[in-house]
This record gives structure tokens, sequence and C-alpha cells, in this order.
């Protein structure tokens, strides 16, 4: 494990971005039904949340991984779940443009109500599981990085 904790900790926004998009992809793919993982819109949303949790994961990973900033394992678990909500909010708008491409809306107050409704059903969808599993991936960076000064 101290390999992989080198690494993170020299390189803490790639491997948070690597850490939140690859299991929230995961955790996204294995929660569709079985014949609908690989058909439709599934494989775009999949890979839109995972990309919008690498996304958040490179903006906080430095934050994350800084034992002088985040010092506790609970301070981690809860970037963990700051990373997630950061994530719907980086992924709401542009569900919400793919969602409207058709219609037009009147003016831009209507976009942006439609962007926060889009922001809070996500969160109701699927967004509680995937801010879950966040808290641990957090977590789980968090105590990989703090090897060495354990020893």
């Amino acid at each position: 494990m101290e390999p992989l904790g080198f690494y993170i900790r020299q390189r803490p926004r790639t491997a948070a971005a690597i850490a939140f998009g690859g299991v929230t992809m995961a955790v996204t793919h294995f929660s569709w039904l079985p014949h609908a993982r690989m058909s439709g819109l599934a494989p775009a949303l999949t890979i839109a949340a995972g990309g919008a949790h690498a996304l958040a994961g490179a903006i906080t990973g430095r934050r994350l991984l800084d034992g002088t900033r985040t010092q506790t394992s609970l301070q981690a678990g809860l970037l963990g779940a700051a990373t997630s909500l950061l994530a719907v909010v980086l992924f709401a708008p542009a569900f919400t443009l793919f969602l409207s491409r058709d219609a037009h809306p009147p003016n831009p107050l209507s976009y942006l109500a439609l962007t926060m409704f889009t922001a809070v059903f996500s969160f109701l969808g699927a967004g509680w599981a995937l801010l879950a599993v966040s808290v641990v991936v957090g977590w789980g960076l968090h105590r990989i990085a703090a090897i060495r000064d354990q020893a």
C-alpha cells in the first residue's frame, strides 16, 4: 500500500479524479437493470455522472489529501460528500441542456428553474447513493494517503 499512498500524495488531483470518477461509474453502471446497462442513454448517463464526479474530485483532491487541511477521517468523509454535491452542481446544467435541446424556454429564468429541479431530482434519484459512496471514497483516499504518517 505504500507505493499507492506515495502516488496519491504526489498526484492528489489525479488520484481523486480517478477514484471518484471510477467508483461512480461502476456504481452507476451496476445500478441499472442488467438489460438496460448498455442500451439507450444509460451508458451516456453513466459516463456523464462519472465525469462530473471525476471533475469534482480533481477540484477537491488537493484539499482532501493535504494532511494539514484535512486532519481526520471524518473531515475526509465530509469532503467526499461535498465532492459529490459539487458533482451534482456540475452535472445538472449539462443534463438540463440535454433535456431541453428541442424545447426553447421562454426566458433564462425558466432554464435556471429547470436546472434547479434537475439537480434536486437527480440527487433524489441516485445522487444520495453516490453521496454515500463518495463519503467512503474520500475516507479511503485519506486513509491510504496517511499510511506513511501512521508508521
